[in-house]
């Protein structure tokens, strides 16, 4: 079983773990304000917005609703297009797309706003750059990235606390409550989620067939492109013990770290290869996508490893 904060509503959900947060979304809950356009990470139509603790505020992350298995969703806060309106009154984000014509077709048009209300969540201004990486994962099919960005600047530089702010203490309260997930089982498939490096190690002994899953960005490709099942997942994003960066005389990666986290380390010592990272994929993808898994699977356009050769790196 995994829980989680779907805004405010506590949710406890057994689901295949082959179910895209996506195909939850829309077809589990009828929330069809996000998007399916490419099922493959590259439009950004499907974005969404995870919360988890960090120290004692939350941390906002935009990601890929269609690249996103449902175990991920465990211990977080999701957060779609329908929730961010409050009492019938526009979220700010959603006003300065109004107000700058930022809406063309429309379809788009949710997953910009996702993508904007993260931005905004994580800035404390506005910055073009910032605000360039940050919807470089929306794609416009009628080209009116304009006024998009017009709406970014607009809803970067009056932001307000909202209801989200207000709520945060509880929200972090609420997920500090959700207890660890061991595993998830529906239909006979299954997602093992150890704890630690040593319940990884025994579940990958006892089942060497089983697929890893760090942020999925690639394996999910297997189902919604290939349409295949994996009756076997063990996920590793909930291991905080290969999420660490460590600074010493050589610079120690966890394989968990995502490229995300991997841009603010690199971007200080490395420069050339922070900016590097920025071109890597999208910011959506950057969020979830981690750099053992980039390396580990094997791709032959996988960009990890001419960036690990050029650093003379170590891989275990």
């Amino acid at each position: 079983m995994i829980q989680f904060l779907l805004n405010d509503t506590l949710k406890s959900e057994r689901l295949d773990p082959n179910t895209t947060v996506l195909q939850y979304l829309r077809r589990h809950l009828r929330r069809c304000g996000t998007k399916e356009g490419c099922a493959s990470g590259d439009c950004g139509a499907c974005t969404v917005v995870l919360a988890e603790a960090d120290g004692e505020r939350l941390r906002y992350r935009s990601v890929n609703a269609c690249l996103t298995f449902v175990s991920a969703l465990h211990g977080k806060q999701l957060l779609t297009v329908e929730d961010l309106r409050e009492k019938g009154q526009l979220h700010a984000v959603q006003q300065a797309m109004v107000d700058c014509h930022g809406s063309q077709c429309g379809f788009c048009t949710p997953g910009f706003v996702m993508s904007l209300f993260c931005l905004q969540k994580n800035s404390d201004g506005y910055r073009r750059e910032q605000a360039l990486q940050a919807l470089a994962g929306n794609l416009c099919r009628c080209t009116g990235y304009r006024p998009i960005m017009a709406a970014a600047q607009q809803a970067c530089t009056t932001s307000a606390p909202d209801q989200f702010d207000a709520r945060q203490a509880a929200t972090l309260a609420r997920l500090r409550q959700i207890p660890a997930a061991a595993e998830t089982v529906c239909g006979g498939k299954r997602c093992l989620m150890p704890q630690t490096l040593d319940q990884l190690a025994q579940c990958y002994q006892q089942y060497p067939q089983a697929k890893l899953l760090a942020g999925g960005t690639d394996l999910a490709l297997e189902v919604t492109q290939r349409h295949q099942d994996l009756p076997l997942i063990i996920a590793i994003g909930q291991l905080a013990e290969l999420r660490q960066i460590e600074r010493g005389e050589r610079l120690r990666i966890g394989a968990g770290v995502t490229l995300s986290e991997l841009y603010r380390a690199l971007a200080e010592e490395h420069p050339a290869l922070g900016a590097l990272l920025q071109r890597f994929a999208s910011q959506q993808i950057r969020n979830q996508g981690t750099l053992g898994g980039n390396i580990a699977n094997a791709s032959p356009i996988g960009d990890g490893a001419p960036l690990l050769l050029a650093l003379d790196a170590v891989l275990t």
